[in-house]
């Protein structure tokens, strides 16, 4: 089904355009290097930085649950710790900085925090139930902005407004009010002035296959999901330093840049076919979705999550290429593909805005970060033998290549 008809263009092109869908990656007819060739594999050079968290460091690095990450411009490491409610700022060298928040209703505390927006300038955009809290760079309280939604997550524009696809009314009137006529999922710019969001563009969603919702959230503050169905088509998308979102929505192998104005600037694409899902495909998705749920029920949340068992989960015929969508502080856009059982953790290629393919890494290679960060810095949120978060940094020293 397609998108708002507003944004049905006729693409200028401003692009090297690869015919996706039929052919797939071994049928590739493109010159080697362009995105119609075959996958050019890339050797990642890197060397360590530090890493933090263990369960018999200092005080500060025993981490309760390491929600978020993000880098700073001087390269200083912003650790949102969502269980103690509190970000900690760590330096380029692995020590303590200082910390923001705490526990607490308050001015400059966090209460029932979804996530933590970091600045390149080191201030804080801090989303929580039915409120923005603002903090200026070195964590000094700002202001606090009431809102009648909540926002489950959401990126910040370098004109400070936030765009998120997680915008939830916390009435029914409203959220009905806020959604688009047509069918498709709605991106929204949310001003922190007090004016009311806008909806900046519908992401194209496949037709329903039944009259359920995906989720409800009613007066009890009870959040009830609906199992769905497996291998609908993500929407995946970050903001380039110009303000546009590189943004996927589709079955094959599409990235659509999305100006302001909510207009599609450019398309990047490449010849890869999605997998049609088969037995094997249908039982992986199976067990990860009941790892997923088991997950959804440790959140600390200021309401109840409830979700629909196994046995609901129907499956789309089709498993979408892109398994998701990150841009670097280089403007790099990392587009990683879908694995073989249909899991996000296929190969990532490596793509600039204006249409060139840099390269591959491996599936088994370096991965998407948590964060990205100047000076190719890299920071990812594992867990040690121990199971106890901790934070690794990287420096992705070059991109080469192989052989």
């Amino acid at each position: 089904m397609a998108a708002n008809p507003k944004h049905l263009l006729v693409f200028a092109p401003l692009f090297l355009f690869g015919a996706c869908g039929d052919a797939g990656q071994d049928g590739a007819i493109g010159a080697l290097g362009t995105l119609e060739g075959p996958d050019v594999m890339l050797d990642a050079v890197t060397e360590e930085v530090f890493t933090v968290g263990s369960v018999v460091g200092d005080a500060w690095d025993t981490f309760g649950s390491v929600s978020s990450v993000a880098f700073d411009r001087e390269g200083n490491l912003h650790i949102f710790d969502s269980q103690a409610e509190h970000i900690l700022v760590v330096g380029r060298d692995g020590s303590l900085l200082r910390t923001v928040g705490g526990q607490g209703e308050g001015p400059g505390e966090f209460g029932n925090v979804g996530s933590a927006i970091v600045a390149r300038d080191g201030s804080y955009t801090v989303l929580g139930f039915s409120q923005v809290d603002l903090f200026g760079p070195g964590g000094t309280f700002v202001r606090r902005v009431q809102m009648d939604a909540i926002l489950f997550s959401g990126l910040a524009l370098p004109d400070g407004r936030l765009v998120a696809s997680s915008y939830v009314s916390m009435e029914a009137s409203s959220r009905a009010a806020s959604s688009p006529d047509e069918e498709g999922r709605p991106i929204h710019l949310i001003p922190l002035d007090g004016t009311e969001p806008e909806i900046l563009y519908t992401a194209w969603v496949l037709p329903e296959d039944d009259d359920d919702d995906d989720f409800d959230l009613d007066s009890s503050r009870t959040l009830r999901m609906s199992a769905g169905r497996a291998f609908e088509p993500g929407l995946y998308y970050d903001v380039l330093t110009d303000g546009r979102l590189a943004l996927a929505d589709s079955i094959g192998y599409r990235v659509k840049l999305i100006g302001l104005d909510g207009s599609v600037t450019g398309v990047i694409e490449r010849p890869i076919a999605p997998l049609a899902v088969d037995d094997a495909i249908m039982e992986a998705e199976r067990e990860r979705y009941r790892e997923s749920t088991a997950q959804l029920q440790n959140l600390q949340t200021s309401f109840q999550v409830e979700r629909e068992g196994v046995e609901e989960l129907a499956f789309a015929d089709e498993v979408p290429v892109i398994g998701d969508v990150e841009v670097d502080w280089e403007d790099r856009i990392w587009v990683t593909r879908r694995g073989a059982d249909g899991a996000r953790d296929g190969p990532i290629d490596i793509v600039t805005p204006d249409g060139r393919y840099v390269g591959t890494l491996a599936a088994d290679g370096l991965r998407t970060p948590g964060a990205f960060g100047p000076d190719g810095l890299l920071a990812y949120i594992e867990r040690d033998e121990l199971d106890v978060p901790t934070v690794r940094v990287i420096r992705l020293v070059s991109l080469e290549p192989e052989g």
